[in-house]
């Protein structure tokens, strides 16, 4: 009775807030700190699902130091013990935020982030989404309305999200839409100008270190090929993302293991992992390696010879390097209803799409010496022809210059 009556009085606490904050303090705050001009060297960079940079902020939040700009970053603060702190917390970050957002020239952000909705832009100020995925691929924001993952409509018009950008940057041309679906937002906003952090992949150096880095810090490796399997998340929201493990390493294993070993890449959402580390001694001892921890995406795309995954986004990146891709959809029809795709998926993905670890086991077989280069070239131009290394530096132009009415 009493435990039923505290997990009322916090909810009822934290709904309270969050209206609050939504609804009444932050556009207080906005009004107060409008009345002084924007900063025209002031920038601002907001994500609230990471406790660092994410890789696509990173060049041009260095780009931007170096130019002279002044910079004020807010992130994801780990939870403590006590939830009446985080509320606490919560209070004063939305004021901080809100102060700077109101005075800044432009908020960069890559994701979602609450208090960005509250206040609309002044009218010489830029709302940047660059996004955190390249392409279009499973669907997110305003398309998911009413699917098992996604907000439900009611909660987007009382609390509206996506809704104060005045750019978005974009892979390609033909994703347009999508976004524009996405955002609830006019496509006129939305540019195909590239995503920053596919820069690195045009830079021969950093795709060979990376290589180099990885077989370094697994020298069992030796001169096996790399398998990177990068699996998406399941679950209704980010707070409940899970995953299961359908491959059978043993099997691999057995199969793979004088040529292959493999790297198991897990979604950042995915908390408990798959328990690798606990039985990798015994079991998959210099074949499966967990670098869920220690190996950013980006430089384990580079050093795979061959990616496994499912219904990931790294494979618009993974594209730009021309190389292998299998996709393991075991669950494609309850997939498919909970989140639901731009695209059909078996005409989709440029590779061959498997449903069980025998199958998976050919495929690599099948792809380790001819794979279908033109399909992946085609897949290539198709959704990222506006990456080409030099996307951090023509966003940065684009964000800084006055864009026609």
């Amino acid at each position: 009775m009493i435990n039923s009556f505290v997990k009322k009085t916090k909810s009822f606490i934290k709904k309270s807030v969050k209206k609050f904050l939504y609804k009444k303090f932050s556009p207080f705050v906005f009004r107060m700190y409008s009345r002084k001009p924007v900063d025209e060297k002031l920038v601002v960079f907001a994500d609230s699902s990471s406790v660092l940079l994410p890789d696509n902020m990173v060049g041009i939040y260095e780009k931007l130091n170096e130019l002279g700009y002044t910079t004020r970053v807010f992130l994801k603060r780990k939870s403590s013990k006590r939830w009446y702190k985080d509320k606490i917390y919560e209070i004063i970050n939305s004021y901080r935020f809100t102060k700077y957002y109101a005075q800044c020239k432009a908020l960069i952000l890559t994701d979602y982030y609450y208090y960005a909705y509250a206040n609309k832009p002044r009218e010489n100020q830029q709302v940047v989404q660059l996004w955190h995925g390249c392409g279009a691929f499973k669907k997110w924001g305003y398309s998911t309305v009413d699917l098992e993952w996604g907000a439900d409509r009611k909660t987007l018009q009382e609390y509206p999200i996506h809704n104060t950008y005045t750019y978005v940057t974009v892979s390609d041309e033909n994703v347009k839409k999508f976004y524009a679906e996405a955002f609830n937002c006019d496509e006129k906003i939305i540019h195909a100008d590239g995503v920053p952090r596919t820069d690195k992949f045009f830079d021969g150096n950093f795709v060979a270190e990376s290589e180099k880095k990885v077989r370094g810090m697994y020298p069992e490796i030796g001169e096996r090929k790399i398998i990177l399997y990068s699996p998406t998340f399941r679950g209704k929201s980010k707070g409940k993302a899970n995953f299961t493990q359908m491959l059978d390493f043993l099997y691999l294993k057995k199969h793979l293991e004088k040529d292959y070993v493999i790297l198991v890449k897990l979604h950042p959402f995915i908390k408990k992992g798959m328990n690798l580390r606990k039985t990798l001694s015994e079991l998959y001892s210099g074949f499966v390696f967990d670098v869920s921890k220690t190996l950013p995406i980006d430089e384990a795309m580079c050093a795979a010879d061959m990616v496994v995954t499912d219904y990931s986004s790294l494979i618009f990146e993974y594209a730009l390097l021309e190389r292998p891709m299998i996709f393991f959809a075991y669950d494609l029809a309850q997939y498919d209803t909970e989140r639901s795709f731009y695209y059909e998926y078996e005409t989709f993905v440029p590779g061959d799409i498997v449903t069980d670890t025998e199958e998976l086991h050919l495929a690599v077989r099948k792809n380790e010496n001819s794979f279908d280069l033109d399909k992946v070239r085609k897949f290539r131009e198709k959704f990222m022809s506006a990456c080409d290394g030099a996307s951090t530096d023509r966003i940065i132009e684009q964000i800084f210059k006055e864009r026609e009415k």
